[in-house]
């Protein structure tokens, strides 16, 4: 086992955690807490990639809608505007119904 790997389940066994995801879903929030920079950056993200919406993204940035707009814009991601034809349309469905 690797030392990280060592690390994770002492840290769980001794802070009372179910297990090493919990330690590491801690770990993660306190390191998006203390770096907002960062949890922009994971929020412009998961937008990118069309994990969240536009209003999902803002809300985990910590910021309002207009500002992360401004944000998208800034690093030159485009947000779909308008109607799906058809076909996009039918393809995203299959995406959600997954």
């Amino acid at each position: 086992m690797s030392g990280l790997g060592a690390d994770l389940d002492a840290i769980a066994a001794a802070g009372g955690y179910d297990d090493t995801d919990a330690v590491v879903e801690e770990a993660v929030r306190e390191l998006l807490r203390r770096r907002p920079e960062l949890r922009l950056s994971l929020a412009v993200e998961k937008y990118r990639t069309g994990a969240v919406s536009l209003n999902r993204g803002a809300e985990l940035a910590g910021v309002s809608t207009e500002s992360f707009k401004r944000e998208l814009a800034d690093r030159g991601i485009d947000r779909e505007a308008g109607f799906l034809d058809e076909s996009a349309r039918e393809d995203r469905l299959e995406t959600f119904l997954e």
